[in-house]
């Protein structure tokens, strides 16, 4: 059977399984005819029995796997989760029903590094007690789990112990540790390891045992007293009283004759006294709450003028300034726009009001849904409990008959199996004699091993000896480099420079002639820099002292409005008043006038009724010929009336489409032509931009070229000087221009021995490490 395949195959049926789109049954049944279709009966019904049981104990088998990965991190991958939960399954389900030769096949063609650590983990019964049984037992019965799972793992270890070691010794070249030693084939007599034995040291002295403590005395309480009951507790508080006044006049008596000690600062003069007294006054006159104001507050008060510091002005500035565009702001709308606002923010206001009384509806509407959609949950509800109760005693017939057919089942495998095991037990010992015919072929592979070692170590030893002579050469030579003589001359000269053929080399009486330049034009600058700072402050205090002046008659004109503002407020508060108590008495008046005019349509009203009531009776009884014709005619009236309403209705509305209409289409033509003006202003102030970017950009190449022509000038004029005074120098001085060429070939000399010297520790570095003197 291809194992291999199959377990692939599982673990992908158990991954590609999503519960919310599919049922198990109908998800296996799917992937087997999609992917499984060479497969054979026997392996299909292994997919199927895995996948289900994967299922079914997929609570169990995650708290195995995820302890084992707590505990084993360095050793297992996450990844692997499937694989161990399908592994985990076999052996501690269905490994009764499986033959060991098959199972055994199945785990060798896996990864032995993954199975040596599972079957490890799960064989390890202490372990599996200590921390995995008691998260079993949070979910299933602790019975079962000691004596199924626990019970069938202790069962089967004895069968497991080959393929333990087997898998041991393939993932990690040693023998399990769980197997023990008596129960593994003999193996080669080994070399017994050396046993510690103890020092003969002298043994210490014990220590003497110390005494015994002495036993503590017991306490004799003394008897109560005869009186304590004799006195009751208002006896005993007036006898501590008495004995407080006693105790204190006989200290009073003792201090009597007693000198005061007397404090300088008492005879220093003091006002003590009059500003307690004036303290105590304010506080009488506040608390004073109904005494009524001795002087009013003055009418005409004198507006003080506020000093204004620098940052109170620019405030007051920036407040000004944004009041000023804010203004701007409205007037340019109002020329834009050419129409208030306020038409359309009632009709705004009206539509939002209907809105509000349509969502309301629309939520009682939703609320009376509600109610009857949950009337009729329930009664699903009650439908489906009945269903369920249903089906749920047909499932408890169906389990008990397959309760029956499964005990049957296992009644047959039981027997296969007791076959099965007599078979392994016979085959099992055939195989200690293969094992002993390894273990000799493996004494032969060591022994080559050590002959093979000891040829490459010789090898290795020889070619550190030739690595050791290059090395002890290359010291030699650069020895003898270091032991030749350098010729070093002496001489100075502050005119002279050291002719390196460096960029601005100079010497050091131009550089001191040069920092005096230097220190004359930053003296300069700073003079400069003191004058424009000067001239900059008077610019800001006269900037300073104009904006005190706008910030004040700024203010002057907005009191002005205010107060005309506020006098327009009270004039228009008067008219209010005033025409409010107008529209009160002719509303008082309109009332009146419909009460009565109410009263009289009622009163006649009522005479009519009465004397249409006598005019029936009077005609009920010639008018019984013609009452089709009377209620064809009541009712074609009745008829017309409702036509007439229907078309004054229709006409109201659409006068008022017509003037919602009429109203969108003037906001559209007016957005339409602010539009064309923005777009107008966009166009002519990127074409503005460009042109200015533009003529930046030729002012700022031509500013470059000047600079570069400039500084090139500038580099041929120094050039120039230089060549000149370097040829001054030599006519002037021979004697000194041959003792710096010769100093100049003695460095470039001494540049190049020291090339030569890091060559050679560069070469002595990348060779491999040896013992050299």
């Amino acid at each position: 059977m291809r194992y291999q395949q199959l377990i692939t195959h599982v673990i992908d049926l158990i991954k590609s399984y999503n519960p919310i789109i599919l049922t198990p049954d109908s998800h296996c049944e799917q992937y087997i005819q999609d992917n499984c279709k060479k497969l054979f009966d026997t392996e299909i019904m292994f997919l199927k029995q895995v996948f289900s049981g994967v299922q079914r104990y997929e609570e169990f088998l995650k708290i195995l796997t995820k302890t084992m990965f707590t505990l084993l991190s360095s050793t297992t991958n996450r990844n692997d989760a499937t694989l161990y939960h399908i592994f985990s399954y076999l052996i501690l389900f269905r490994l009764d029903e499986l033959p060991y030769n098959e199972f055994k096949k199945m785990v060798n063609e896996q990864d032995p590094v993954k199975m040596n650590v599972l079957l490890q983990f799960l064989f390890d019964i202490d372990k599996v007690i200590t921390h995995v049984q008691p998260l079993w037992i949070e979910i299933y019965d602790p019975q079962y789990i000691q004596e199924t799972v626990i019970g069938g793992l202790e069962q089967h270890f004895p069968m497991m112990k080959d393929l333990l070691s087997s898998l041991s010794s393939r993932a990690t070249g040693k023998q399990s540790e769980l197997v023990q030693e008596d129960e593994r084939p003999e193996s080669a007599a080994k070399k017994q390891p050396t046993k510690t034995m103890p020092f003969k040291l002298s043994e210490t002295k014990k220590k003497p045992e110390p005494p015994p403590p002495p036993k503590p005395e017991l306490y004799k309480s003394k008897p109560v007293p005869s009186n304590l009951n004799k006195k009751t507790l208002q006896q005993i508080e007036e006898d501590n009283k008495l004995r407080f006044e006693q105790s204190k006049k006989k200290v009073q008596e003792t201090y009597k004759d007693a000198k005061q000690f007397e404090f300088k600062t008492d005879l220093r003069p003091t006002n003590y006294e009059t500003v307690k007294k004036e303290v105590e006054d304010t506080l009488n006159q506040q608390l004073q709450f109904n005494m009524k104001i001795a002087k009013p507050a003055p009418a005409d008060l004198e507006t003080a003028e506020i000093k204004l510091n620098a940052a109170a002005i620019l405030r007051e500035e920036m407040l000004l300034k944004k009041k000023q565009d804010i203004e701007r702001e409205r007037v340019k709308n109002l020329e834009v726009n050419l129409r208030d606002s306020g038409e359309f923010e009632e009709w705004k206001r009206q539509q939002e009001e209907e809105e509000q009384i349509a969502r309301m509806e629309h939520q009682q509407q939703k609320k009376i849904e509600m109610e009857l959609a949950r009337e009729a949950a329930m009664r699903a509800q009650e439908e489906k409990f009945k269903e369920n109760r249903i089906l749920a005693e047909k499932m408890k017939v169906e389990a008990v008959e397959r309760l029956k057919e499964r005990q049957e089942l296992q009644q047959e495998q039981v027997e296969y199996k007791k076959q099965l095991i007599e078979q392994i037990i016979e085959a099992e010992k055939k195989v200690y004699l293969q094992v002993e015919k390894v273990q000799e072929k493996n004494k032969q592979m060591a022994e080559d091993q050590k002959l093979e070692m000891a040829r490459m170590l010789e090898l290795k030893r020889q070619e550190d000896e030739q690595i050791r002579i290059k090395r002890e050469e290359l010291i030699k030579q650069i020895r003898e480099l270091e032991r030749q003589p350098i010729k070093r001359t002496k001489g100075y000269d502050p005119t002279e420079t050291m002719g390196y053929g460096l960029l601005e080399e100079m010497s050091l009486a131009e550089l001191r002639d040069r920092l005096e330049i230097v220190k004359a034009e930053r003296k300069a600058e700073e003079e400069d820099k003191r004058k424009e700072i000067v001239t900059q402050k008077d610019e800001y205090l006269s900037s300073m002292q104009r904006k005190v002046q706008e910030i004040k008659a700024h203010r002057q004109a907005e009191s002005q409005q205010k107060d005309m503002e506020r006098e327009a407020k009270r004039m228009k508060k008067q008219k209010e008043e005033e025409l409010r108590k107008k529209i009160r008495e002719e509303q008082l008046l309109q009332v009146q006038n419909k009460i009565s005019n109410k009263k009289q349509v009622k009163s006649a009203e009522e005479q009519r009724i009465a004397a249409e009531v006598r005019e029936t009776k009077l005609r009920q009884q010639y008018m019984n010929a013609n009452k089709a014709m009377v209620e064809m005619k009541a009712w074609k009236s009745q008829q017309d009336g409702l036509e007439r309403e229907i078309k004054n209705r229709q006409n109201e509305k659409l006068i008022v489409q017509e003037g919602v209409e009429s109203v969108n289409l003037r906001e559209r033509k007016i957005l339409a032509e602010q539009a064309k003006r923005l777009v107008k202003a966009k166009v002519d102030f990127n074409q503005a931009y460009d042109h200015e970017l533009k003529t930046a950009y030729q002012m700022n190449d031509q500013l470059h070229l000047e600079e570069a022509e400039n500084r090139t000038q500038m580099h041929n004029i120094q050039r120039e000087w230089k060549e000149e005074h370097t040829k001054n120098m030599i006519t002037r001085d021979e004697y000194k221009q041959k003792i710096s060429e010769t100093s100049l070939k003695n460095s470039k000399k001494k540049k190049q021995q020291q090339t030569i010297k890091q060559d050679f520790s560069r070469q002595l570095e990348q060779l491999p490490s040896a013992q050299y003197s």
